[in-house]
């Protein structure tokens, strides 16, 4: 049984790490039998890269979903691309790149860098890594960890630009992923692959937030993305629906 260190579900999504809800996913479009253990503050000392998710796999803490699910592919002989061709290998490659190298960064400039988001965001952090803590307690800290982050957006580049360039530029992203979607039930054709669990993650992380910005707005609007998301949803994830009463 693997044990996935992953941050806690809310807002109805799996996870509010797109990194720890591609992973989580990619497990379940695999079949792969694992328990999940929510993130605490201790947990953090625990990830071998300082970042979730990680996973403990006979025995061995491993970090980083990207090595994890390549490292899977070998000791398991799981690939969920085995079907595709070198060409829609290398395009699948490329959109999971813009999405964790890019559109990533996007996302967090909404969460940490929009001030009426982060007194959203910031409260839901303090409630996942520090539970019942009065707020005079966790606060500074949750705030150094957004000034932090601020920080890393800014340094990797993206938090350099105007507003309006970061909508444009992550909508642009989104744009190209519904293009390559279009009428297809997943990204690749007929059955998932990492793409879709990657996606899936990035997608769900956008549409889903209770956060304000034009960036949301317009994804909401690309309609083919919404019915993927609410696909997988459907598929991999019914045993996490609340009924309709």
């Amino acid at each position: 049984m693997i044990s996935l260190y992953t941050t806690p579900p809310i807002w109805g999504l799996p996870s509010i790490s797109p990194a720890c809800m591609k992973l989580e996913t990619w497990f379940r479009i695999a079949n792969i039998s694992y328990e999940t253990l929510v993130l605490t503050a201790n947990d953090i000392e625990l990830a071998p890269k300082g970042k979730m998710p990680f996973i403990k796999y006979q025995g061995k803490i491993i970090g980083d979903s990207t090595l994890i699910i390549e490292m899977l592919k070998e000791k398991e002989g799981i690939d969920l691309d085995k079907n595709l061709t070198s060409t829609e290998r290398a395009i699948s490659l490329a959109f999971r790149r813009m999405l964790k190298e890019n559109t990533y960064w996007g996302m967090g400039y909404i969460r940490y860098n929009v001030e009426a988001n982060w007194q959203i965001y910031q409260e839901v952090l303090a409630s996942m890594l520090f539970g019942d803590t009065p707020k005079a307690e966790w606060e500074p800290i949750v705030a150094e960890f957004g000034n932090s982050t601020r920080a890393q957006i800014y340094t990797q580049g993206m938090g350099r630009h105007t507003n309006e360039e970061i909508c444009q530029i992550i909508t642009a992203d989104f744009q190209a992923l519904s293009d390559f979607l279009a009428e297809k039930p997943f990204f690749m054709g007929e059955e998932p692959t990492t793409l879709d669990a990657t996606a899936y993650a990035f997608i769900g992380n956008t549409i889903k937030l209770p956060l304000v910005h034009p960036i949301i707005d317009n994804v909401r609007q690309m309609d083919n993305l919404c019915q993927h998301y609410e696909r997988m949803t459907q598929r991999f994830y019914r045993d996490r629906l609340v009924p309709v009463q």
